[in-house]
């Protein structure tokens, strides 16, 4: 019988391998062959753990979201949190986006991608409704439609300037930044 340490480490390796993989050759570029080579172990490993490279990429999704919330908790400081939030995800992230087409195509994988995009929601909600609370500064949206507004939106911008495009970009993130800021002048602007 195999052990459940092993087991799990085994996940671990293949998923670290794939990360790592996928920043080589790209998510297009992954395979299980490729995968498994990486790690000194036969194809079979790879969809003995997983089924399918769906599955694979799944777990691989919910697993950076997973390691992503250890950074992002303490980086963000309330204090200034509708712009790191902004900083955080405006950059542009090829990565995500060939995610987002690999979750339109695949059930399996745009099942975790939704799961994890709901729980970013709900996490940078948590941390604006904090923020708000502190300052006594009432919201005019719920925090989950702001926490979504400015996820679209900082996404959108970091898309729009890799590609090149920069018409009213600089205006619609000067907007975003001042409409979602959480600072002293909002809570006496509403007073």
């Amino acid at each position: 019988m195999i052990e459940p340490s092993y087991h799990s480490q085994c996940i671990d390796q293949l998923l670290d391998a794939a990360s790592e993989l996928i920043l080589l050759v790209g998510l297009d570029g992954l395979t299980a062959a490729k995968i498994a080579a990486r790690v000194g172990l036969k194809r079979t490993v790879v969809h003995y753990h997983f089924g399918t490279m769906d599955h694979l990429l799944a777990a691989l999704v919910r697993r950076s979201f997973a390691n992503a919330r250890e950074v992002i908790l303490p980086r963000f400081r309330l204090e200034t949190l509708g712009e790191d939030i902004w900083r955080q995800y405006s950059i542009n992230m090829p990565l995500a986006e060939a995610y987002r087409a690999r979750a339109l195509a695949s059930d399996v994988v745009g099942e975790a991608y939704r799961e994890v995009i709901n729980e970013l929601i709900e996490l940078l909600a948590a941390m604006l409704r904090k923020a708000h609370d502190l300052r006594g500064i009432p919201p005019e949206i719920s925090y989950e439609s702001m926490a979504l507004t400015i996820l679209m939106s900082a996404q959108f911008v970091g898309g729009q300037r890799a590609l090149g495009s920069n018409q009213h970009i600089d205006e619609l993130e000067t907007y975003m930044k001042s409409r979602f800021a959480i600072t002293k002048v909002c809570a006496d602007a509403t007073q």
